[in-house]
């Protein structure tokens, strides 16, 4: 599976087979096998994604067993992701099959546009109605946000604080120039963090709380691999993107760290489409098709660390039954449709965040 920009040069042309252009006008598919078969033909699919590599290796290595179609992987922040395709969609030069992304804003607006192709998957019915846009969107993995530490670094008074109330201990001297923060600039999960303290948790949090975090001189990124690495390596002792999805997995293989969540806590929905310009429209009906199914989930969730909303699904994290591990009781995932973070309020938002951190806009 390759990840870099080559992916683009190699992604199949604007010329597609007869069986291709069929499959490009599919809203539904009845007959699996002839879906199969083409895109057997087509033989590759290109993934564009806000998922981080590592966590999509098990998962397209499972459907290219089942299938012997290639998966070529370009992944990239949500907010990068959604300004590489939609410059591409302009130009007419679109190498995406499928786009996945927690920014369920930016899909609506590329499905407003047409960019995305209407298509059901037959496992449709599997999913909740408020987590799909019939036709169009369909979800993958739920990642639960949280507070995530260091165990050989930090120390021991400050992670029991940690474990017992995670925000507040962030606040914790032995802390300052060692939490490592995500920009909310990097897309909405990061956003949503900030969101969640001011909107939902005002009262103990809002921004006076976010003030006196400025003050532990933290170190931002809008990068996740950073804080994972930066995290587990100790060269960071804490960091508030603590995502269950990505610190859980690390935690269940031995890597010295933890996370913790309060009762209210924001969470990310990933989504998935397919562009209606798709090089590889049997691949990607394929992809969606199999990604719906049950077996699809678990391969998807046994791979990322997320949670599946599919009817049936079992959890099969790694990190499900560690002794430490507290599930968040309300998760928030109306931040993607809240008002007061879309458009203008939304800038507003980031202009008052990046003011409080002293960040450049």
């Amino acid at each position: 599976m390759g990840v870099c920009s080559a992916v683009l040069a190699a992604c199949g042309g604007p010329n597609l087979s007869p069986a291709s252009k069929k499959a490009a006008k599919l809203t539904s598919t009845s007959d699996l096998a002839a879906l199969v078969k083409t895109a057997r033909s087509e033989g590759t699919l290109t993934v564009y994604t806000a998922i981080q590599a590592d966590q999509m290796k098990g998962w397209t290595a499972a459907f290219t067993k089942k299938y012997g179609v290639k998966v070529k992987i370009l992944r990239l922040s949500s907010a990068t992701l959604g300004t590489t395709f939609q410059t591409q969609q302009q130009a007419g030069r679109n190498k995406a099959d499928v786009l996945e992304t927690s920014n369920l804003s930016q899909l609506e607006g590329f499905r407003r546009q047409k960019w995305i192709a209407h298509y059901t998957p037959q496992a449709a019915d599997l999913y909740p109605g408020d987590r799909v846009v019939p036709g169009y969107l369909y979800p993958l993995y739920q990642s639960n946000g949280g507070v995530a530490w260091n165990t050989k670094t930090t120390p021991a008074a400050v992670q029991r604080e940690l474990a017992a109330d995670p925000w507040n201990a962030l606040l914790d001297p032995a802390l300052k120039g060692k939490i490592m923060l995500i920009s909310p600039s990097n897309g909405g999960s990061g956003m949503a963090y900030y969101a969640n303290l001011v909107y939902n948790l005002g009262s103990q949090y809002g921004w006076s709380y976010l003030e006196k975090l400025a003050k532990q001189k933290p170190a931002i990124t809008d990068s996740i691999a950073s804080i994972s690495q930066q995290v587990s390596a100790g060269t960071y002792y804490a960091t508030d993107f603590g995502e269950e999805s990505i610190f859980g997995p690390l935690a269940a293989e031995g890597a010295p760290v933890r996370f913790s969540s309060l009762s209210r806590m924001n969470a990310t929905q990933f989504m998935q489409a397919i562009p209606s310009s798709a090089p590889h429209p049997a691949a990607a009906r394929l992809w969606s098709e199999w990604t719906a199914t049950l077996a699809g989930q678990q391969a998807m969730t046994k791979s990322t660390g997320g949670e599946s909303s599919a009817k049936g699904w079992t959890d099969n994290t790694s990190y499900a039954d560690e002794p430490w591990y507290r599930p968040v009781a309300q998760p928030w995932l109306e931040w993607r449709t809240d008002p007061r973070l879309q458009d203008d309020k939304l800038q507003t938002f980031l202009k008052k965040w990046n003011s409080v951190f002293g960040v450049q806009s």
